[in-house]
């Protein structure tokens, strides 16, 4: 029988998750009291998503979701799951995470099937539209990338 701690490590980019458990983001869901909750009965192992944010209101600096991306000091990694379907608007989310160090990792949103997402063209229905997802990853991945290089 394999315990935990013999389990795999599950390696995001620069992030070792000992054991490979990742808490999914869900709406009202996983703020901080509650990743903090979980984080305590994980033994502070594993990976902790926020709730999904709307890049739209991130880059607006949204009162309430500047409130939802708030971390207690012991979180790390750090991460925040995006949604949006404006390339340009996830881009611009993504450098603001990168350059005020609001996050360690970004999840981005491709599998939300709520209708109100998905009637966007945003979540699960994404990866139907192959030009919008190609955009909107450029966008993510350039904007990522740029920041790290300076």
């Amino acid at each position: 029988m394999t315990t935990l701690a013999q389990s795999p490590t599950l390696s995001i980019g620069p992030h070792a998750v000992q054991p490979p458990v990742v808490l999914a983001p869900m709406a009202g869901i996983t703020n901080a009291p509650f990743r903090t909750l979980c984080r305590e009965f994980s033994g502070g192992k594993g990976l902790f998503v926020s709730e999904m944010i709307t890049t739209r209101a991130l880059v607006e600096r949204n009162e309430k979701t500047m409130q939802l991306i708030h971390f207690d000091t012991s979180e790390r990694p750090r991460s925040i799951q995006l949604y949006g379907v404006d390339p340009v608007t996830v881009g611009k989310a993504v450098r603001m995470i990168v350059d005020e160090d609001l996050a360690d990792h970004i999840d981005l949103n491709f599998g939300c099937p709520v209708p109100k997402v998905t009637r966007k063209g945003g979540g699960s229905a994404l990866p139907y539209k192959r030009n919008l997802l190609r955009a909107i990853l450029g966008e993510a991945v350039g904007n990522a990338g740029a920041c790290r290089s300076r």
